[in-house]
């Protein structure tokens, strides 16, 4: 029995595999899958490019974005359409010209792979050109930032540098006639998750598993029938959204290496069929243990990219009571319930065999102490893989409390943009901050007082406030991010802080990610200080010295406002100082 050739084609995307692929795109473009088309992932972007070099006068065009990103792969699309020849090798065409209505396309893949000198002369052709009435030449320029920059500042190309560098800043201009910029960090990967999925788990790539004897207890089989699952990739998506509400780019690369380790484990088709040791647990690699690394070797788990972040939002490792206490007992008083729990967690726990239902029974029946007093009781180590299920497969709010944060769904339904939510959660947001500026447990959420440094009056250190903001002055609102080029379903919140009265200045305007947010609830609604400090409180005084350099006007002379300890809260108060300094409140 040879195996599924499909496992082995998975594989080389994942880095867990020796038979790993490190030029992905050389790879698609060259070794198509066995029973299948490779994978496409049709993109705005793409059919953008495409539009504009179908113009009479086509712009020139520069893809930035990390490595990973999809550029190669982009412009072999491109030439693919405009020679109407699929592209093999690139090794020969770093710079692939094709003449197309009287222009010149001179498409460069990657800009780095250039020497300096054939780089810098393709920048300088780029510079010639877009400032040419009617240019004969147009260009599609694949490069990495850093090198981009490097040599426009070398060449002195000073008016080419400020154009891109306008744009990297500020967005591409879109209906420019020479010079469009795009940047794939604004795309958000998490919209091409259900598409690589679907491809995955089609069931012409695992036809061939029919006849394998090991088909019942294969976690490879087993992932691809769960990854078909809608609801299932829904959740998966999910994770990768909140990475991007962290502030993570997942590259589309990176994501092909998660996925592709999701459903194979790094396991090939022989080591599942041969079973080498009678100890071996194929439930070890179920596809939501994968998702985590969790039998993942440490160096994999450093180097995959997305995995490095998923680690932290473990939803194995958080305990809720009402959650273990459904995964142990189930729900007897609860027909419904019961029944999910059933489904859920059948006696052969995902080709587990029999040692979920024997663990569980020594468990409640038996008491928590294991057979031998200094291990722990073997249910414990099936506890974390129940909650990473029951986060994939539970149709149930409280599956979400899972994962480290208090406030996620609250953020989504902010994000979504009710009005009304809005308007609630604006004083509890200004109430977190009052409390991060000031360093004080204060209650105030009608007004945001912007603190300076302190004064000291014996022991109680004093914030002095400076600026004073109606809470009627301060917006939160839902961002959405640019469509028109990218695939980028990603919609964050900002604050909008106007000036106060009498203050005459532009807004302040700070984005409320989902770590911000998270800090700013929890501040508000009583938790310490140093919960997600070290994430957070750089960017709060950051918001602080904008918002104290933008608003502060001049004080009344002898005027200080402070808060004062009034038994069991902070009040403000106002003190003067005379001439003949003399103290009055």
């Amino acid at each position: 029995m040879s195996g599924n050739p499909f496992v082995a084609y998975l594989n080389r995307y994942t880095t867990a595999s020796p038979d790993h692929e490190a030029a992905f795109d050389e790879f698609i473009g060259q070794t198509p899958p066995p029973g299948g088309e490779p994978l496409r992932l049709e993109t705005r972007t793409e059919r953008f490019v495409r539009d504009c070099f179908t113009r009479q006068h086509p712009p020139s065009i520069i893809l930035t974005g990390n490595a990973g990103d999809g550029k190669t792969y982009l412009c072999r699309q491109i030439v693919s359409a405009f020679t109407g020849q699929p592209v093999i090798e690139w090794a020969d065409h770093l710079d692939w010209s094709i003449a197309r209505n009287g222009v010149m396309l001179r498409v460069v893949k990657d800009l780095s792979e250039m020497t300096e000198e054939a780089g810098a002369r393709v920048l300088r052709d780029l510079n010639a050109s877009w400032q040419t009435e009617q240019p004969r030449e147009a260009f599609l320029i694949a490069a990495n930032e850093g090198r981009l920059r490097s040599i426009l500042q070398r060449e002195r190309l000073e008016k080419l540098f400020q154009e891109i560098d306008r744009q990297l800043r500020e967005g591409p201009v879109l209906d420019h006639e020479r010079l469009v910029v795009l940047n794939l960090n604004q795309v958000t990967t998490s919209t091409y998750v259900p598409a690589a999925l679907n491809w995955i788990a089609k069931p012409t790539h695992w036809e061939a598993c029919a006849g394998c004897p090991a088909q019942s207890v294969c976690p490879i089989r087993f992932n691809a029938s769960r990854l078909a699952d809608a609801y299932v990739v829904g959740r998966l998506q999910r994770l990768y959204q909140i990475l991007e509400h962290l502030g993570i780019h997942v590259t589309i690369r990176d994501m092909l290496i998660h996925l592709a380790y999701t459903t194979t484990g790094g396991l090939d088709c022989a080591s599942v069929i041969q079973q080498p040791s009678p100890y071996w647990e194929p439930h070890r690699f179920v596809y939501y243990e994968n998702v985590w690394g969790e039998a993942a070797d440490e160096h994999f788990r450093r180097k995959t990219v997305v995995m490095r972040h998923l680690r932290r939002l473990n939803a194995g490792k958080k305990s809720i009571f009402e959650i273990d206490d459904f995964i142990i007992n189930g729900s007897p008083t609860d027909p419904a319930m019961q029944k999910e729990h059933d489904q859920l967690f059948a006696p052969a726990l995902d080709v587990g065999g029999q040692r979920f239902s024997q663990d569980r029974q020594a468990y409640i029946y038996g008491g928590a102490t294991a057979p031998n007093p200094k291990e722990e009781h073997p249910f414990m180590r099936w506890l974390p893989r129940c909650r990473r299920k029951l986060f994939f497969e539970w149709q149930h709010a409280v599956a979400d409390r899972l994962l480290p944060f208090q406030h996620l769904p609250e953020y989504f339904r902010l994000i979504g943009g009710d009005l009304a939510l809005l308007e609630r959660y604006r004083r509890e947001i200004v109430l977190g901050l009052n409390r991060a500026f000031s360093g004080l447990y204060l209650t105030a959420d009608d007004t945001l007082y912007v603190t300076s440094q302190y004064a000291h009056a014996v022991e109680q250190p004093v914030p002095l406030v400076r600026v004073k903001i109606p809470v009627d002055g301060i917006v939160i609102q839902p961002n959405p991010g640019r469509k028109e080029v990218f695939d980028c379903d990603l919609t964050t919140l900002r604050l909008v802080f106007h000036p106060p009265p009498g203050v005459q200045s532009e807004s302040v305007i700070w984005t409320l990610d989902l770590l911000r947010f998270e800090y700013l609830l929890r501040r508000a609604r009583g938790s310490t200080p140093d919960i997600l400090a070290d994430e957070c409180e750089l960017s709060i005084r950051q918001l602080k010295d904008a918002l104290l350099s933008r608003f502060a006007a001049e004080q009344q002379p002898g005027r200080i406002d402070f808060f004062a300890a009034d038994r069991n809260r902070y009040t403000f108060r106002t003190l003067w100082v005379d001439s003949d300094g003399r103290i009055r409140i």
